[in-house]
């Protein structure tokens, strides 16, 4: 069997060294001429990816410990501490140790594919391959997905980040400063040096103003970005297969994919060494499918909320930090809604202002492009 993975990112890699555990060769054709680079991520994981993978990954990567994030809105802000909750990682190196020891041909450009008997001839700017199973791990704009005519109804946002190096004192907390209807964030990655981003339409003036507004000052030493696909995505056709970011694998709430990529890598290769690859979409979306669904939700309550009932719902979940603090699980938030609805009188008091933006039927600001696709693009 010849199966062929498209794309060498952390997921792409960790599928195909799932495959190889299981005794299954697979080739990735990544387009880049290393992996790890260029760089599209915040580089910050929730500790279950080293703890709760089916290959238990190298932790070279981690450059500190994150004991918690201090959550601001409107000059308002609380604490949520849970010690070692997360990671956070370079992702150049991080990906680098995914990669080793799995068969990777760089410089190659997934054109397109098509039909040949029961397998597939995988069209490249260096050839074609022959494969009979085609797993598409290429990210947003996932060519795969296109060329599978894979349903999808997506709304992208960009995010951007910049490493700054500063005299700051923050060391394991991360930060979230909410504004309507997004949020930025800072991450301590050690030696003085802080990762500040923002997930907003106007890329540049916005993330440079929420650096002022903090009173950040340092050098900066180098800018990240791309896109986040937020929505739903059919996932397997016949033998293709999507995973991690072209399948939409994110969470909504806060744009990681991380661990919902690796976790749905391991639904993939199950799938694939006991030929049952037509249960994949099922069986990830039983894992995750509640949780995306539930965040994809949230988010357009949030989107679409007032700053009154903003500050009402910030008020509410800083009276209850202690709770948050005890059941919020980094890569699970619909824990958290289930234990404060649990007291009636939370729920009381937070329906009243979520009713309201779930009402609304559009976002009061737009944010980035809408796509819905179903076949070529």
């Amino acid at each position: 069997m010849k199966i062929t993975i498209v794309g060498a990112g952390p997921v792409g890699c960790y599928t195909a060294l799932l495959l190889k555990h299981y005794g299954i060769d697979s080739l990735i054709i990544e387009e880049h001429k290393e992996v790890g680079k260029p760089v599209h991520c915040a580089g910050i994981v929730g500790r279950e990816v080293f703890e709760d993978l089916v290959v238990p990954l190298s932790k070279k990567s981690v450059k500190n410990q994150l004991d918690g994030a201090i959550i601001y809105y409107n000059g308002g802000s609380f604490l949520i501490k849970r010690e070692g909750v997360a990671y956070v990682i370079d992702r150049e190196t991080f990906d680098k140790e995914l990669s080793k020891g799995i068969n990777i041909q760089y410089n190659t450009k997934f054109l397109g594919f098509g039909k040949r008997s029961s397998s597939y001839v995988i069209k490249t700017n260096r050839g074609n391959f022959y494969s009979d199973i085609l797993i598409g791990a290429d990210g947003v704009d996932s060519r795969v997905r296109k060329a599978a005519r894979l349903s999808a109804d997506i709304k992208y946002y960009k995010g951007v980040q910049l490493r700054i190096k500063t005299d700051s004192e923050r060391k394991n907390l991360a930060e979230a400063h909410f504004k309507s209807p997004l949020f930025s964030w800072v991450i301590p990655e050690g030696d003085g040096v802080i990762r500040v981003g923002t997930l907003l339409r106007r890329e540049d003036r916005e993330s440079r103003n929420f650096i002022k507004d903090l009173g950040i000052k340092g050098e900066i030493l180098d800018k990240v970005g791309g896109l986040i696909p937020m929505g739903h995505s059919n996932t397997v056709e016949e033998n293709v297969a999507l995973v991690g970011d072209a399948a939409c694998q994110v969470k909504p709430l806060t744009g990681g994919g991380i661990y919902y990529g690796l976790k749905s890598a391991e639904i993939l290769a199950w799938c694939i060494k006991d030929g049952k690859l037509a249960s994949y979409d099922r069986n990830w979306k039983k894992l995750f499918g509640g949780e995306i669904r539930f965040g994809l939700l949230a988010r357009r309550i949030l989107e679409n909320m007032s700053d009154k009932n903003l500050r009402i719902l910030f008020d509410l979940a800083k009276e209850n930090s202690d709770l948050i603090s005890e059941t919020g699980d980094f890569e699970n938030h619909l824990s958290i809604f289930w234990s404060l609805v649990k007291d009636p009188r939370i729920m009381e008091r937070a329906i009243t202002v979520l009713i309201p933006g779930l009402l609304r039927k559009r976002p009061k600001v737009p944010i980035g492009p809408r796509t819905t696709t179903s076949g070529l693009q």
